[in-house]
């Protein structure tokens, strides 16, 4: 089987040498390194990983591009408050002037 080093600080031949000194039969030992090292990330697994989280954030900014601001709903808010007040300033003066037309 065909075996790729996994890129972190663990030597697995240096590992399986130290269970073959402790008397352990090679056989043994090499599955003993596989079984541990199997579920080690390599580099690219990890590379891989990165490139996805780097995609998804890039998917999630272009979404973001086109959403409000909190800056932006609070000069909305501004204007909306801004014009009830002038559409209720205009009601007041058409019932005055409206009164002013009664006898």
């Amino acid at each position: 089987m065909a075996r790729t080093a996994p890129a972190v600080g663990f030597d697995t031949l240096s590992y399986a040498r130290c269970l073959k000194d402790a008397g352990v039969d090679e056989a043994h030992a090499e599955a003993v390194r596989d079984a541990i090292t199997q579920g080690v990330a390599s580099k690219v697994d990890l590379d891989k990983g990165l490139a996805a989280l780097k995609a998804d954030i890039a998917r999630i900014e272009d979404k973001m591009d086109g959403m409000a601001t909190k800056a932006d709903v609070a000069n909305l808010e501004t204007r909306m408050v801004r014009f009830v007040f002038a559409v209720a300033a205009g009601q007041v003066a058409l019932i005055v002037g409206l009164l002013k037309l009664l006898p």
